[in-house]
This record gives structure tokens, C-alpha cells and sequence, in this order.
């Protein structure tokens, strides 16, 4: 596997797909039990506890990841596909929903929760992931101009149908 082809949009690609890997097995919550409860502190969830919000984000960088390292070593031909745009757009939904899961309450429930004294953080795992995921979407997006694109030509739907190899 010959990397001297890798390009910097190319590493941020794949180190966000890498650093999304591992920090998704981190944990994603802390729950802090107050003096009610004996003031224990316990973490727990991962990425794949959150379908909409971790699952999908992981499976989309991840793939973003796997195709830009098959592409820039020469393992996969590019084909018909408009590749840095469809990575830009795979990228920017995950980046989306993980902002989702970061800024919204990340436990249903949270209110009762917080009634009995239990107090729920977001976890280490979730805010590297975040960051890893961001990474990436900044790779893609750098990787997308870097090819000729242009932010606008996202609004032109005959332009993302040729993204798909269609005309």
C-alpha cells in the first residue's frame, strides 16, 4: 500500500475514520449518581446505542475513510462517480447528527433523571468522536475544493446527479 499519494485532505479523512473507530468504543455517557445514591460515578453506552445519532454517523465516516485510502493508493478506480462530493455529503450528514447527539440531551428521560438527583454527562467517547468526526468533514470538504467543486454546486440538483454517475 503506497501512501506517498496521500494528500493532507486525504489524512484528514482517514485519521477522523481511525480516531471515530476507536473513540466510538469509548464511553459515550457519565452518570453521576448523587449523595441520594451513595455519590457513585458509572459510564456506559457506545457508539451503537444511538442508531440515528452514532450508528449511521460511524458507518458513513467510516466508509468515507475506507474509499478515500482505496482511492488515493490506487486499489479502486474512481469510475463514474464524483467521490469528494459524495464524501462531502456523507461526511457533512454525519457531522450533523453527531452535533445532534452532542447538543441535545443525550439520555431520554433526563428531567426525571435529574428530579431524583442523577446527573447525566456526555461522555470522553463522545466528545473525541465529535471532534474525530469534524476532522473528517473538514477533510472532505478541502478534499471537494480541492478537486474543482464549488459549495454551490450542492444546490444544483443535475450537478449531484452527476455525483451518482448519472447525467
Amino acid at each position: 500500500m503506497d501512501i506517498s499519494n496521500f494528500k493532507t485532505s486525504d489524512w484528514l479523512k482517514v485519521g477522523g475514520a481511525i480516531g471515530f473507530l476507536i473513540f466510538g468504543f469509548f464511553n459515550w455517557l457519565s452518570v453521576d449518581y448523587g449523595s441520594d445514591f451513595g455519590g457513585s460515578t458509572e459510564s456506559g453506552a457506545k457508539v451503537f446505542d444511538f442508531f440515528f445519532t452514532g450508528t449511521i454517523p460511524w458507518i458513513l465516516v467510516l466508509g468515507s475513510g475506507i474509499i478515500t485510502a482505496l482511492l488515493a493508493t490506487g486499489s479502486m478506480k474512481s469510475g463514474k462517480a464524483n467521490w469528494p462530493m459524495l464524501m462531502l455529503l456523507a461526511n457533512g450528514i454525519a457531522a450533523v447528527l453527531i452535533l445532534i447527539r452532542l447538543v441535545f440531551n443525550p439520555l431520554d428521560g433526563k428531567d426525571l433523571l435529574e428530579a431524583a438527583g442523577i446527573d447525566v454527562q456526555r461522555g470522553l467517547g463522545m466528545i473525541l468522536s465529535a471532534i474525530s468526526i469534524f476532522v473528517a468533514a473538514a477533510g472532505a470538504f478541502i478534499g471537494y475544493t480541492e478537486s474543482g467543486g464549488n459549495i454551490n454546486d450542492l444546490k444544483d440538483i443535475e450537478k449531484l446527479k452527476g455525483g451518482f454517475g448519472r447525467s
